[in-house]
């Protein structure tokens, strides 16, 4: 018998924590010896997939504040794993990128990130998989429109 949604958010509620502390271990960064919190990892990735972000930017897609990224990325600069940069367009925003150690660092996490993933996927049938993975894909596009986040980024084929 099916579930009812109030059944369905009860069950949301005992598998979140869960999930999140899952999200979290493939996130890890102690493969590498590394001190990263997960949410400096976090930053790594995100600036991985871009070349540069504005603070508020950087913040807005992390949904943290302004003052938290700005304390994170600064521990991170003096780490050396970001590099803050003013446009020059003007001169009073600024930017982050990852610095080349940064980088290195970020594409070795993702890296064991995706073999993480790839154990973890080939546990499930494919069928169950593809469904799976269109009901994330739903849900993200949901809290997205929720948050009124920028859109998520297409599907690549």
């Amino acid at each position: 018998m099916a579930r009812t949604i109030d059944e369905q958010i009860r069950r949301l509620e005992e598998l979140g924590p869960i999930l999140i502390r899952g999200f979290q271990l493939i996130g890890s960064s102690t493969p590498f010896g590394s001190e990263l919190s997960f949410s400096q990892y976090m930053i790594l990735q995100t600036l991985l997939l871009k070349e540069a972000m504005r603070m508020n930017e950087l913040a807005s897609t992390l949904g943290v504040s302004k003052a938290n990224v700005t304390g994170l990325a600064d521990r991170m600069i003096r780490s050396r794993l970001l590099e803050r940069l003013r446009s020059d367009e003007d001169r009073r925003v600024v930017f982050v990128r990852l610095s080349p150690k940064g980088q290195r660092i970020a594409q070795r996490l993702l890296n064991a990130q995706r073999k993480d993933w790839k154990r973890i996927m080939e546990k499930l049938p494919p069928r169950n998989l593809e469904i799976f993975m269109n009901s994330l894909d739903q849900l993200a596009h949901a809290l997205a429109e929720r948050t009124r986040e920028a859109p998520l980024p297409d599907e690549k084929d």
